[in-house]
């Protein structure tokens, strides 16, 4: 199928992308059916070396304009139909740039019910309208003409019925004239703002708390529109779903009637007390309702597209996190009553054994748990503990660190691993199939002793929404989100590669062109022949047809096989090549792996890099230097200040290592070794002007940073990262037992409404519903 040239040319002006390049994507994309990650990887020839988000915004764009133009034909067929596209109405519909103004020109003929103006042009009365319009003729004048106008058969009995039908056109005349109604458009963006403030309901509901910074809130929408504003617009969309706030467009009205005005002249007209009136009915029944819902529209998807990008850079950062690598893992899943679950896992990730010890209330037999701990590290042989960061996780870790000698002696390591997702996994159609014969919890602990080997493996197996690493998440349009975070999750996998002989289904399921099914039938082709030996053996697959290969056989690893070729990213297509150039210079396929002398001269050799592709040719070079690349880097344990254990044993002005473990656009989440997470806000993340927070920190980067102020009843900690006059904003609050809803707290920020310039610098203003931990 050929792709559509005036989309590809629309593709490539909004990516700022050059023809010759969007053409070449589309090409690739569309007539020959390749996937973004073979595309961005194999194909850089042809492409210019654009990476995957280029790719994707190319595609992206080129689909908007398919969409516009779908859109375009259906409204342009719709009013033939009718018998009412005339030329002129065509030639705009066709000049229409946007689908607002596409809309607009549709507006007049989309209700199948006819209107109060459309049944008054029926009764006659547009000539009386188009007097009225002229202003020629004053109020007394017209009545005069009473008689021509009156209609038995509609009602039309008396001058002011024949009046009221005449401005029920005229209203409706400039409720859709559409260059009207843009100029209007284009002030509001400009001007309005959006303003929230508290519903009489509002105390009705549990979580009224949680919006009192919007009980009376301001702010430009031009301003709303940027991304470090869109966790702003969704906390306001959330409490007006949750009936606890009033959410309107504020535009100045006479400033908008003005407009009406002058674009009709009606100033100075014999008629323009009339004609006011249907400019302000035109203004507060029609136009204001419509900018209102198209505005709020507009901005819910700038919001959402900006919530879903600190998702997508979350995510990614996430899943390819540094990594343990093939060594044995005991997996510990803390719990109260049911015990701290055991699991073992090998090299490989292959689960071998699980029990459950109860070192904690009630039990509390710490003696026989420290002895069957001990007991599994010594016959398994193991070098790490992960433990799950959940309830009685941290005291799991110091139970260890206290008791296991080898621990203490720095012979192994124990760490506590985020577990967010685990336990939703654990009880999934997956696991159960993985381990039919385990229950939940011991799914669980698998799960962190494999995350823990290769976090990129396990992770793929859970819902990226169950991470804990998004914004709104369940705010957002949920179709977008789950094409991009599919995307990032297909990104990393191809970016890193897979072992085809020990990936999982669902791991495999995300290489270039593979998907679900296909995984299934490599795992069961593996298992009945024992593994694969070289990528050819890769054609016995059951549907793996010859596409199948190409886009995926560069991903696939086979380690120890016949081919050391079949280990690297390079592609089986570049195996003749290579063979050739090997040939011709007297040396083996094992000398191009293993000395530097030629690897050099294939480095410097002008004819292959004319035959093959410069960006090919350095990719080739890139592998042949680090055959089994992975572009992960390796696990380094990370140490807690000692005296952290609570959120009681904080001290204010005192600086706590940490790592992110979620970023937001108002802030990072730090974990700095307790139950609470902290928060640095975007005003101290730095001592110079930070607007983006995904500019300064990662997903799991290591920090220093200092308490600023500690909310015992809410579980809140603010932190700070400046290192200039960076003192405490408030004293540590005394400790207080939880009082009542009524009692009073001028003390805390959040207590009382807000102006705009206070709740962009507090902290926790926007946080809403967000799980701290």
């Amino acid at each position: 199928m050929k792709f559509c040239l005036a989309a590809g040319e629309y593709a490539a002006k909004a990516a700022g992308i050059s023809n010759q390049q969007t053409s070449s994507v589309l090409a690739l994309l569309i007539e020959e059916e390749c996937t973004v990650p073979f595309i961005t990887r194999y194909r850089k020839e042809k492409t210019g070396g654009l990476d995957e988000d280029d790719i994707r915004n190319i595609h992206k764009n080129y689909e908007e304009y398919l969409e516009r133009e779908k859109r375009r034909n259906y409204i342009l067929d719709s009013i033939e139909k009718m018998e009412k596209l005339t030329p002129d109405l065509k030639k705009q519909i066709l000049a229409a740039d946007s689908l607002n103004k596409l809309e607009d020109l549709y507006a007049p003929y989309k209700s199948k019910k006819k209107s109060k103006g459309q049944l008054a042009e029926e009764a006659g009365l547009s000539s009386l309208a188009d007097l009225i319009l002229g202003g020629d003729k004053t109020p007394v004048e017209l009545k005069s003409l009473e008689k021509e106008y009156l209609n038995k058969d509609f009602k039309i009995l008396n001058f002011e019925d024949a009046l009221e039908g005449a401005q029920a056109i005229l209203i409706e005349k400039m409720a859709h004239n559409s260059q009207l109604k843009d100029g209007l458009r284009n002030s509001f963006w400009k001007l309005a703002k959006l303003a929230s403030s508290k519903r009489k309901t509002a105390e009705e509901s549990k979580d009224s708390h949680k919006f009192k910074d919007y009980y009376e809130y301001k702010e430009k929408i031009v301003d709303l529109k940027l991304a470090k504003a869109g966790h702003r617009y969704l906390a306001m969309r959330r409490g007006l779903s949750k009936k606890i706030l009033r959410v309107e467009v504020e535009f100045p009205e006479d400033e908008a009637l003005s407009t009406i005005h002058h674009n009709y002249k009606i100033n100075g007209k014999k008629t323009e007390g009339i004609l006011k009136t249907c400019s302000r009915k035109a203004y507060c029944n029609y136009i204001l309702p419509s900018l209102d819902n198209e505005i709020k529209t507009e901005l819910k998807k700038y919001a959402d597209q900006s919530a879903i990008d600190v998702f997508k850079v979350n995510l990614k950062n996430l899943l390819l996190q540094p990594y343990l690598g093939a060594k044995a893992v005991l997996g510990l899943d803390p719990g109260v009553r049911s015990g701290v679950k055991l699991a073992v896992v090998d090299n490989t990730g292959k689960f071998l054994i699980d029990t459950v010890i109860y070192p904690h209330e009630p039990q509390k037999d710490i003696k026989g748990s420290v002895e069957v701990l001990n007991k599994m590290i010594k016959h398994f042989k193991i070098e790490h503990l992960a433990i799950g960061n959940g309830t009685y996780g941290r005291e799991t870790l110091q139970l260890i660190n206290d008791n296991i000698p080898a621990v203490r002696e720095g012979k192994i390591k124990a760490t506590l691993i985020n577990e967010d997702g685990a336990s939703i996994y654990s009880t999934s159609p997956q696991a159960k199939e993985e381990f039919p014969d385990k229950d939940a919890v011991v799914r669980g602990a698998i799960s962190i002793a494999r995350r823990f080997q290769d976090p990129l493996a396990e992770l793929v197996k859970i819902d990226p929404k169950s991470l804990g690493v998004g914004q709104y998440q369940h705010d957002v349009q949920q179709t977008l989100l789950k094409k991009s975070l599919t995307g990032v999750v297909e990104s990393c996998v191809n970016f890193v590669g897979v072992n085809v002989n020990t990936a999982s289904a669902p791991l495999l399921a995300y290489i270039s062109g593979i998907g679900p099914t296909l995984a299934k039938n490599i795992v069961k082709t593996r298992e009945k022949r024992g593994g694969f030996q070289n990528r050819n053996q890769l054609h016995e697959i059951s549907r793996f047809t010859p596409k199948v290969y190409q886009q995926c056989a560069g991903f696939l690893r086979i380690h120890n096989g016949e081919n050391p070729l079949d280990s690297t990213f390079i592609h089986p297509e570049q195996y003749d090549n290579l063979e050739k150039w090997i040939s011709a210079n007297g040396l083996s396929l094992n000398d191009l792996l293993k000395k530097e002398e030629a690897i050099k001269a294939l480095s410097n050799d002008n004819s292959f890099i004319e035959k093959v592709g410069e960006y090919t040719h350095q990719d080739i070079v890139k592998s042949l230097k680090a055959p089994s690349q992975d572009p992960r880097t390796e696990f380094k344990s990370f140490e807690f200040r000692a005296d952290a254990r609570d959120i009681k044993s904080l001290k204010i002005n005192e600086w706590y290592p940490g790592q992110v473990t979620n970023i937001t656009q108002f802030g990072a989440f730090i974990d700095i070794g307790i139950k609470e997470n902290g928060l640095v806000h975007v005003s101290q993340m730095s001592d110079s002007f930070v607007s983006d927070p995904l500019s300064v920190f990662k997903l799991g980067q290591e920090v220093k940073v200092k308490i600023m102020d500690i909310d015992y009843d809410r579980g809140r900690i603010s932190l700070t990262c400046k290192t200039k006059d960076s003192k405490a904003v408030t004293k540590k609050k005394k400790e207080t037992k939880k009082e009542s809803p009524k009692r009073k707290t001028p003390e805390k920020k959040t207590a009382t409404p807000q102006k705009k310039e206070n709740l962009k610098q507090n902290p926790f203003a926007s946080l809403g519903n967000i799980k701290l931990k």
